[in-house]
């Protein structure tokens, strides 16, 4: 009975066996990728039970430390499909106040990305150009089936892609504008020239130029001398003043558009604003170099952005912004803007929970445990902000929201810092960190009863980073007026970034409509949310085509 047993199986191997022979190649790499998997199974989930005793062993972390909440089923879905080259798609997590999408949600194509996710990931390269090349057997070099020695017919193909990059193309463009006389010598006619004027008088540079070097070096934080190595790559050699120069005065053109966007700033229902430090050449400092302070507001969160360049941190330069403003005004608790919450019809004052739940995690990060339950409402808190807007909902849904879930919590925190404050040294971190909530309470409360209120000023912060990249790598401005040009630039890219507009295909068409003497009245026409709609428009007019690149 064994032995015929036996020699069942046997045969079923080799019927198997056989099987495996006859499927399509494809077939076969699926099932040796499946036989693998099996085979390593144990050495995976060796692998993840040693993550799970490493995350449950200390019950105390830095937050850089901590696992995200899902990360260990998330490891045993990678395990299982990384073998069959399926990535799942992880809930990246994201800093205070972020978003995560909600189960059975499927991410938008169109939706931002967080910190360290890739939402498009799945999509990328899906509107390049696609160049496809068959590659086929000729006729006399197709082989013949062994058994019934007939040619092999086609039974489809594998695929296989890949992104061919070809470097930037730089040339230049001659006009040659034929002129017509009469030989009399009296009369003198000149063809009219097909491109725009010149951005900038007397200079070489076009419009697409200047826009790559004006984007990498505000948006991408490539310095200009940078930029000078690539295009001596392509055997052109310009010198760095000459870059500069242009920098500058591609600056200087956004000027009136940098101040529409200042008077549409003051009419937003809420203001809010930071500022990183920034420093500038001066040869009348002793050092040389001064430290200035770039500044950046944002009106209604995410509608229009303002930057200004300010030669120190005195609060005179945000009072001197912000006044005349009608709408509620945003800030961490900056001293020097104290004066506009002044008087009867002051604005109100937002605070923001970021920097205080900052001063909690510094004090937890130093040893002191105490810190830990405050922490931990902070996480709620925000908790409840992304329930929110996965939910979609307007400043009413918001508001009431935030009466239910996060008031409880908040009064949570007011018990929680009444017992533990007469307990703390006020000099230590977690002192600090309550001093600050103590005096800010007023201000950090505020979202609780404005839904159009964001809970922190983060969305200003994320937006600063680039200013940052750009200090990393430019060290400084060229002096206090560059530093008054780099605000120009600084404040039309962001707006692009804030409306979803390609700043490349932006700057090349301003650049030249400024050029070509656009009116000053006429700038709010230029802002990029209004010069998107206005593209658009045209673009969807009947019997227009649709522009779809820019040459």
């Amino acid at each position: 009975m064994a032995a015929e047993r036996r020699k069942q199986i046997e045969g079923a191997i080799a019927a198997l066996g056989s099987l495996k022979g006859a499927v399509a190649s494809e077939q076969s790499r699926v099932l040796d990728e499946v036989v693998a998997l099996l085979a390593s199974l144990d050495g995976e989930l060796a692998s993840l039970s040693a993550k799970l005793r490493w995350h449950a062993s200390a019950p105390f972390r830095s937050k850089k430390d901590e696992a995200p909440e899902g990360q260990l089923a998330f490891e045993l879905l990678r395990m299982l499909t990384g073998r069959l080259g399926q990535e799942p798609v992880a809930d990246d997590t994201l800093s205070e106040g972020g978003v995560q999408p909600s189960e059975g949600d499927k991410p938008s194509d169109d939706a931002p990305s967080g910190r360290g996710s890739r939402p498009n990931r799945g999509r990328r390269g899906r509107e390049l150009r696609r160049k496809v090349d068959v590659v086929k057997l000729e006729e006399a070099e197709i082989p013949k089936c062994p058994c019934c020695a007939k040619p092999l017919g086609e039974m489809g193909f594998d695929r296989r892609e890949r992104f061919i990059y070809k470097p930037a193309e730089v040339y230049i463009l001659e006009e040659q504008i034929y002129k017509y006389g009469c030989r009399c010598g009296e009369v003198v006619a000149t063809a009219e020239p097909t491109e725009p004027p010149k951005p900038i008088p007397g200079g070489m540079a076009s419009s697409s130029l200047l826009a790559q070097l004006s984007i990498g070096k505000v948006l991408d934080g490539n310095p200009v001398e940078r930029f000078a190595k690539q295009l001596r790559r392509q055997d052109i050699d310009l010198a760095t003043s000459t870059l500069h120069d242009w920098v500058g005065r591609t600056g200087d053109m956004f000027t009136v558009i940098r101040r529409a966007c200042h008077r549409q700033l003051l009419t937003c229902g809420l203001i809010s604003l930071d500022d990183t430090p920034v420093r500038a050449r001066n040869a009348d400092h002793p050092a040389n170099v001064q430290t200035g302070r770039q500044w950046l507001y944002l009106g209604d969160v995410n509608q229009i952005a303002y930057a200004e360049f300010t030669p120190d941190w005195k609060g005179t330069h945000p009072q001197r912004v912000l006044e005349g403003a009608r709408g509620d005004i945003q800030n961490d608790g900056y001293a020097g803007i104290n004066p506009l919450f002044v008087g009867p019809d002051a604005p109100r004052r937002v605070g923001c929970n970021d920097h205080s739940r900052r001063r909690f995690v510094q004090a937890l990060e130093q040893g002191d445990r105490r810190a830990q339950p405050m922490i931990d409402l902070y996480r709620a808190l925000y908790h409840v902000e992304r329930t929110a807007t996965e939910r979609n909902l307007d400043a009413t849904g918001r508001r009431a929201l935030r009466q239910a879930e996060s008031v409880p919590l908040w009064r949570d925190f007011e018990r929680l810092i009444t017992d533990i404050t007469p307990k703390v040294d006020k000099k230590a971190p977690l002192g600090k960190a309550i001093h600050y909530w103590t005096h800010q309470q007023s201000t950090l409360r505020a979202f609780l009863d404005d839904g159009r209120f964001p809970i922190s000023n983060a969305h200003v912060e994320r937006l600063l980073r680039v200013v940052s990249t750009f200090r990393k790598n430019s060290l400084f401005v060229g002096s206090l007026e560059a530093g008054e040009r780099y605000a120009n630039l600084l404040t039309v890219l962001l707006n692009c970034e804030l409306a979803g507009v390609n700043p490349y295909v932006y700057l090349v068409d301003v650049i030249d409509k400024i050029a070509d003497d656009w009116p000053a009245d006429r700038a709010a026409e230029l802002l990029p949310r209004a010069w998107l709609a206005a593209r658009q428009a045209e673009q969807q007019a009947p019997g227009q085509a649709a522009v779809v690149a820019v040459t």
